[in-house]
């Protein structure tokens, strides 16, 4: 069996991979996970990035990824690893699964490696964590078993600079892989899909004792943190028996301290068909496993603050407090009980961090001056933009709060809509109302459109900093939130049906004129947006942002300096320049 080399690249950046053997000449087969597929010159893998290439294993992905952002750990989800910090998040394309209910299946289902996918060394992630204070990098979107080598040298160039490595996995490897693959992690969560081998069979199209030897292997073969996450799907693993099951299998060979997650469905790829998860099922697993005498047990993808929290296993005093992704009381000396001194299980600092529940899109190209002296200033996002001072700071120059009727808003939703749809297709737009409903002409400060799916950020790109006419603003911002994001891959046309699309006008930016802790008078959550410059570094945050994230006036102002990578702090400085506006 042939291992990984040191990073030796084909012309086109591929990595020649490892965990692979001759079965004939010609013809290889993959070591690296259960499936063993075998390749003839030019196949692909199951997992469409492992490829042979000439008789030699190519690694397809190695240096590229689909996007990264900043997350709290605890979307993860890991609740015992450093609570309260950010980790950086990544991911590639492919999966050795092929699951039916696929959550991030635009990504783990991906033909478009190239198109998906922007350039970023190992060592430029590492430096991206160092620099915008994250305690780990994460693994995950896609399963990183099948890009082993790319998430190996980048967990080797992470703790070279003491940076903590997460993989989020199914935990489907072969046995030679996996200590190699694991060593090189500091934590993971293992997606623990069903107890049941027909389940794995039929739904996700793989083994599920594999699965099991990856468990008892991070138990008993290593030191790395592990919580295993359960989806809970109607009809299809929620039997009361197999969970019970599964938590007997859990107590009897990974212990009772390993925190159990159980995730909320949602309809998704190819199994539709389906309800959402109710709430009452989710407290059933969770009071199966605490009767079979699991310790740490946690509901996910609900609003549930009482069983999102950790509580002591001796006295069962509340520990962390979680509202989401967001703590709330903490009640832990380093790794201990404060009110009784129990150890508990895990990975603590001595204090939580205090990311809170934000996530954050990270463009890794852009952490050097060349690669961001590469964007055209016209072309950038909200995160790099380019403010005209004069026309930022004169009233003369400045709108009025625009008031649209629900006729002409649903226009410009349309037209957003549409111009997306195009741009992602490669076409022009054919637009099905050529004047807006009468709105296409009147004037704004320019415009952003914001894309989500399933609650994350695909695209928010937009122009501002002079007077425009709306249809200008809306139709450039459209085009490049569809097609130029830096920081994350383009839209593809096979998303179009999941997107939950907005358009924010800007208008009546009014600098603050207060100074010091006066300024949070001055800001209003809900109606107003934030521009804040000092010096070189500027930053703009949309009034959505703390809406959607449950921010007060004082955490937006801190928000918007992060923005601007300036200390959080200097919102209360008279030599920074703020700005509110209208959105």
């Amino acid at each position: 069996m042939s291992l990984p080399p040191q990073a030796e690249l084909f012309a086109d950046g591929a990595l020649r991979g490892g965990w692979w053997h001759v079965a004939e000449p010609g013809r290889i087969v993959c070591d690296l996970c259960p499936r063993e597929c075998s390749l003839k010159p030019g196949d692909r893998g199951f997992c469409f990035v492992r490829e042979n290439r000439d008789g030699e294993m190519a690694l397809s992905t190695f240096g590229r990824s689909t996007g990264f952002c900043i997350d709290p750990i605890e979307k993860k989800p890991l609740n015992h690893f450093y609570p309260g910090t950010p980790v950086l998040s990544f991911g590639t394309a492919g999966c050795n699964l092929g699951c039916q209910f696929c959550q991030n299946w635009d990504i783990s289902k991906s033909r478009e490696v190239a198109r998906l996918s922007e350039v970023a060394t190992p060592e430029m992630i590492a430096a991206a964590a160092q620099e915008h204070g994250c305690r780990s990098v994460a693994y995950t979107y896609n399963d990183p078993i099948v890009w082993a080598e790319y998430a190996i040298a980048t967990a080797a160039a992470c703790r070279a600079v003491g940076i903590k490595s997460v993989a989020v996995t199914a935990g489907y490897i072969s046995p030679s892989a996996r200590a190699p693959f694991f060593h090189a992690m500091d934590a993971a969560n293992v997606d623990l899909k069903a107890f049941d081998e027909a389940f794995y069979r039929q739904i996700t199209y793989s083994q599920l004792q594999p699965v099991l030897d990856t468990l008892t292997w991070l138990k008993n073969e290593s030191d790395v943190w592990f919580e295993i996450t359960n989806l809970v799907i109607p009809d299809a693993n929620d039997g009361e028996d197999d969970l019970r099951r599964m938590c007997d299998w859990i107590l009897q060979h990974v212990g009772d301290s390993v925190p159990v997650h159980f995730s909320a469905f949602h309809p998704d790829f190819r199994m539709q068909d389906r309800p959402r998860t109710p709430h009452a099922t989710l407290l059933k697993a969770y009071e199966i496993a605490r009767q079979q005498g699991l310790q740490f047990v946690y509901v996910g993808n609900v609003n549930d603050v009482e069983h999102q929290s950790t509580y002591c296993p001796a006295c069962q005093g509340l520990l962390i407090e979680r509202n989401w992704y967001q703590l709330g009381t903490y009640q832990l000396q380093s790794d201990r009980c404060a009110h009784c001194n129990t150890q508990i299980a895990g990975h603590f600092d001595e204090h939580p961090g205090t990311w809170g529940r934000q996530r954050q899109p990270v463009r890794i190209a852009a952490q050097t001056p060349q690669s961001q002296s590469s964007i055209p200033a016209d072309r950038r996002t909200e995160a790099t933009v380019s403010i005209q001072e004069e026309s930022m700071s004169t009233r003369a120059t400045n709108t009025t709060p625009i008031e649209l009727s629900a006729p002409q808003r649903r226009a410009v939703h349309q037209v957003a809509c549409e111009v997306l749809a195009a741009t992602t297709k490669g076409r022009s737009p054919n637009l099905s109302d050529m004047d807006w409903h009468g709105a296409d002409k009147l004037s704004v400060m320019g415009a952003f459109v914001t894309v989500k799916r399933h609650e994350r950020l695909r695209g928010c790109c937009g122009t501002l900093g002079q007077v425009m006419s709306l249809s200008e603003a809306v139709l450039g911002a459209a085009q490049r939130t569809a097609s130029d994001d830096p920081r994350l891959p383009p839209l593809s046309p096979t998303e179009l049906r999941h997107l939950h699309v907005g358009v924010t006008l800007l208008s009546d930016f009014e600098p603050v004129r207060v100074t010091g802790r006066n300024r949070i008078d001055a800001v209003t959550v809900g109606q107003h947006g934030l521009r804040i410059a000092r010096g070189e570094h500027a930053g703009l945050l949309l009034p959505s942002v703390a809406v959607d994230n449950g921010w007060d006036a004082e955490t937006f102002l801190q928000q918007v300096c992060r923005k601007a990578k300036l200390p959080v702090t200097a919102w209360e400085d008279e030599a920074t320049e703020l700005l509110t506006f209208a959105g």
